[in-house]
Formats: C-alpha cells, sequence, structure tokens
C-alpha cells in the first residue's frame, strides 16, 4: 500500500526537490503506518477485511444489482437468530465497499483523510470495552486516557498542562458549540436556568469561517439578523482585523456585550489562519479602555490546522527531516501564525483530518480548565450518580449523555506511534504536493493560484477561457467590481467556463471539489461583496504522489 517513488519524482528541481532523506523517511513511515499489513497490524488479517483494503470486491454484477435493491427497500428485521457463516454480513459488507475510499490516491476533495493503523487497532481497543467517558463508572480508566491526551494537547500548543482541560466530543461542529455556550455561560452567568431572551449582546465571526459558525448560533436561539456581527475577510481570506477592530469598539461603546469571538486556523477551502494573538491584543486593549470587566471569550475553530502545532518545536535552519526548501518557507509563516494559536481561551481540535484518526475524534480544548465550571447545571438533574464520582469527568458540563471513547483510544494511539516526528513527515508531505501543484499550475497561463500566501496544504484555483491572455489582470478586473455597481458577466462567464471544464473533467484525474465562494470582489463602503467561484484540491491525503499532480494539470492545459 505505501506509496512507491516515481522516477519524475526524484528528478524534480528547484524549491520543490524532493531530498532523498525526506523520501526515506516517508517511505519508513508509509510501510510501518499506513501499509495495512496484517503481519504488523492483525485487525487486516481477515480475508474480508484484506480484500476490502485492496478494493477486491467479491460481489458479482448480478449480486451487486440485487443488493442494492435491497439496500433501497429492505425493512424486515430477521425473525430468528441466523446461523454464523461469515463473520460479516453480506449487505453490511457491500455497503463498505461502496463507501468513499479515502485511500485512492486522487482523493484531495475535502479536510478529510484517511486513518492510520495504529489508530484503527486504538478504535478497536475501545469498541470493545465499550466505555462511556460521560462519568467514570461507566468508563474506568478510559476516563485517565482521555486526560492523558488532553495533557499532550495543552503541552503541544504552550497551555499549561496542570490548568487545561478538555473533553472528546462528537465532531468539530459540537466542539465550537462549546465555544460559543462558555462564551454565553461566561457573560451571563446565569443563563443555564434564566436563558438569553431580552440580553443586550452580539457574537462576532468571520464570513469565511465554517457554516456550523452560523448553525450553531441558530441552535442557540440567536438573533442571526440583530445578534450576530460576521466579520469581513481580507484578500487571503483571514479575519480582517481592522473591520473586527471597528465592529467590537461600536459594540463596547453602546453598551452591547460580546461573548464569543469565533476564529479559525485553517479554513476548510484556503487554509486561511486567523491572527490569533492580534485579535487577542485588540480585544485586551479595548476592554481597558472601555472598563469591560469580562472579555469576550476568544474560540479558535482549528478543526484541521490544530495538526500544525507538530511543528512548533521543529528546528527549521537544521531541518533534521530534509523538508525542500519551498516548504521550508511555508513552514516559517505556518509556525509564526500557529504560535498564536496558545493565545486563545478555547480551541477545536479534529483527529479525524489531518491528524489521520478514524471518525468521529474531536477534542474541545480549554486553556483553564475551572472554565468548565460555568457549564455546570444543577447537580439535581444528576441524581442516580454518585456525588463523591461526579467530579472526575465533566459530567454537569457537558452537552451529551453519553460520550464514547473511541475517538481517545485512536488518538491517544496514533500519537504514541507516529510521534511527533511521524506527524512532521506526513504533514510534510501534503505541505511539499501542496507547494509542488501551486509551482505546476503558476505555469499554466490560464489558471490564476488564489490565496499562495496561505501556505497550507489547500490549493485553490480559478481557470480563464483561452481568449483571456492577461489572466492576473483579468483577475484584478473581476475582484475590484463593486457589488450592486458593474455588468459581472466577467466573473459569470470565466466561472461558467470553469465550471464546465470542471465536470468534463470527472474521474479523469485528482478529486477536486467546486467551491461556490472560493474568494470575493473587494467591498463596498456599505460592505457588501461578491463571491467569486473556484476549484480546490487540499492534499491530507498520505497516498497522493506527484506523478498524480502532473496528470491532472496536463488536463487543464
Amino acid at each position: 500500500m505505501a506509496h512507491v517513488t516515481s522516477s519524475r519524482e526524484k528528478d524534480s528541481v528547484g524549491a520543490n526537490a524532493l531530498s532523498t532523506e525526506y523520501l526515506q523517511k516517508y517511505q519508513q513511515l508509509m510501510q510501518c503506518f499506513f501499509s495495512r499489513d496484517k503481519t504488523l497490524w492483525p485487525l487486516f488479517s481477515p480475508p474480508e477485511i484484506s480484500r476490502l483494503v485492496k478494493g477486491e470486491s467479491p460481489f458479482s454484477k448480478q449480486h451487486v444489482s440485487h443488493l442494492e435493491k435491497e439496500l433501497r427497500e429492505r425493512k424486515d428485521i430477521p425473525s430468528q437468530m441466523q446461523p454464523l457463516t461469515d463473520p460479516f454480513d453480506p449487505l453490511a459488507l457491500f455497503a463498505a465497499y461502496q463507501c468513499k475510499d479515502w485511500q485512492d490516491p486522487k482523493a484531495v476533495e475535502n479536510v478529510i483523510s484517511t486513518p492510520c493503523d495504529p489508530a484503527i487497532h486504538g478504535a478497536m481497543l475501545a469498541t470493545i470495552k465499550n466505555p462511556n467517558l460521560v462519568y467514570s463508572e461507566y468508563a474506568g480508566m478510559a476516563v485517565e486516557l482521555e486526560k492523558v491526551v488532553v495533557r499532550q494537547i495543552a503541552s503541544l500548543v504552550g497551555y499549561d498542562p496542570s490548568c487545561a482541560e478538555g473533553l472528546f466530543t462528537q465532531g468539530g461542529t459540537f466542539c465550537n458549540l462549546y465555544g460559543y455556550l462558555l462564551g454565553l455561560r461566561k457573560t451571563f452567568p446565569k443563563s443555564s436556568t434564566q436563558g438569553i431572551a431580552g440580553r443586550n449582546f452580539c457574537m462576532l465571526n468571520s464570513e469565511s469561517g465554517h457554516y456550523s459558525n452560523m448553525t450553531n448560533l441558530s441552535l442557540l436561539g440567536i438573533d442571526m439578523e440583530r445578534q450576530v456581527i460576521r466579520i469581513r475577510i481580507n484578500r487571503n481570506n483571514q479575519i480582517c482585523l481592522d473591520d473586527l477592530e471597528r465592529q467590537l469598539e461600536t459594540c463596547f461603546r453602546q453598551g452591547v456585550l460580546v461573548p464569543t469571538i469565533m476564529l479559525t486556523c485553517g479554513t476548510t477551502d484556503t487554509f486561511a489562519i486567523d491572527d490569533i494573538s492580534s485579535v487577542r491584543k485588540i480585544v485586551e486593549r479595548l476592554c481597558r479602555h472601555y472598563e469591560i470587566p469580562r472579555a469576550p471569550h476568544i474560540h479558535v475553530d482549528a478543526a484541521v490546522g490544530w495538526s500544525l502545532l507538530f511543528f512548533l518545536d521543529y528546528d527549521l535552519e537544521f531541518n533534521p527531516l530534509a523538508i525542500n526548501k519551498a516548504t521550508i518557507k511555508s513552514l516559517r509563516y505556518l509556525k509564526k501564525m500557529l504560535e498564536g494559536l496558545k493565545d486563545a481561551d478555547s480551541f477545536t481540535v479534529d483527529f479525524q483530518k489531518w491528524g489521520y484518526v478514524p471518525y468521529t475524534s474531536s477534542l474541545f480544548m480549554v486553556r483553564e480548565g475551572t472554565d468548565f465550571d460555568k457549564l455546570q447545571q444543577q447537580a439535581s438533574y444528576f441524581s442516580y450518580f454518585e456525588d463523591q464520582l461526579k467530579s472526575e469527568t465533566h459530567l454537569q458540563s457537558t452537552i451529551e449523555c453519553s460520550r464514547g471513547a473511541v475517538g481517545v483510544f485512536s488518538a491517544y494511539s496514533a500519537l504514541q506511534f507516529l510521534g511527533k516526528e511521524g506527524y512532521q513527515v506526513i504533514l510534510a508531505h501534503g505541505l511539499q504536493n501542496a507547494n509542488y501543484m501551486r509551482e505546476k499550475l503558476e505555469r499554466i497561463s490560464s489558471c490564476k493560484v488564489l490565496c499562495p500566501s496561505n501556505h497550507g496544504p489547500s490549493v485553490a484555483f480559478r481557470l480563464y477561457p483561452k481568449q483571456f491572455r492577461a489572466v492576473p489582470e483579468a483577475f484584478y478586473k473581476e475582484i475590484k467590481l463593486e457589488a450592486g455597481k458593474y455588468n459581472k458577466s466577467i466573473i459569470n462567464q470565466v466561472s461558467s467556463y470553469h465550471r464546465q471544464h470542471f465536470v468534463a473533467r470527472k474521474g479523469k484525474g485528482l478529486k477536486t471539489n467546486w467551491v461556490d465562494s472560493v474568494t470575493h470582489t473587494d467591498y463596498t463602503p456599505s460592505g457588501k461583496c461578491l463571491a467569486i467561484p473556484g476549484e480546490k484540491a487540499v492534499f491530507l491525503n498520505p497516498y497522493t504522489s506527484r506523478s498524480d499532480i502532473d496528470a491532472f494539470c496536463h488536463l487543464l492545459y
């Protein structure tokens, strides 16, 4: 299963060339942790699992037709116990074969990856024992393992491990929901029983943030028109610091409280990282000036970007992994931006994304563990739990009544086996692929690479018809068009051409993704802009090679 480096990759020259030393490390990592080798990882021993991993379907064409019909129509449950002939029911096994294959080297659609071998085995441990992390008596020592991972991530980001707390929950959306909720509880301590009706406040988030930034507010019953301010974004899709300061100052001057400011560390489409340290300074300065007793809670959706924390103590000068020059340049920027994450009050960690762990494995991290006290519900609600055991978990502070431990065991296993070095190797693979693709795209005269200075694993671009001889100038004209004051035919013409090109390529190369708003025009004085569509590839896939990128780029000429 490990990728074999082609001669074409070895012959690559310039700042994006791959070193022999790095390639050896990469091959070692793939053989140990992404090979699905049953001699190393016994879980892959059953023949059904081995064929599933290899994509070798055991179903005949006639059998497939029958199973597809059964999946659409079946509604009965067997009336009697079934004889054990195979370890997997045929319908379940067929459904597994029909799932999206994230091991496919061409799978680069989004911020999704395939899990590593140790994480899969770790998940099996939790599945067998079935602990419920919501209560220590239901979970046993799984509770302590969760605390180990929390301390490890706290140490990685720069939190004090003796003060920080965290909990595993059901996906990054829940983590972001906790971020909003914590801000509300800190700002309005009695809101858990008295609600928020009639409160004078506004939540602040970025226009380029994940959609859960808005759907969570809807779940909380926030007035989306009057109690939410969406902050403008700059050309790189980062939150605009000037607009943030302007909006925050307006709120404070008018006596409007701001419970939570939601930032992003690695946006889904272009991997924009908000300047967290600068936001913290703005907040503290304005709070002092306007004598705000309780500063807004700063939560960072770092679901994707958290993984780059593994590079915080990487020596870029010595460069022990011999990462190529282009990517070392990227890491200088990325390290600087990730250093700001320690200034967040809380942040989201999705191990299931760039952490190579199975779904779902999300961790809500809090810098000051005492913040969880603000989320506590009345003790009387939890009458059938032992009083002396309630404090051993975050039982009274969680949204869930059940918290599975699969995420904990799989995340811990991945961290222990890959270690910092392993993660640095596999993350560098994605970053080097992304930089290589940017270089290839920049050589195509009809292509405009978008947000290249974000330096992350996401590569966004826009294709122009052949008659556009000066693409940079054409793109500049697009972004300078003002909403409501122009004929937007130029944007529509280019978007239509690119969309047709994208659809015609379906199944012929890298499985990229179409994005309706990958960038935007400049803002009007009233704060309006137009979305500009484009295409993206996200290089989290450990199996994607440069030959896959070469073949794809050839399709764009």
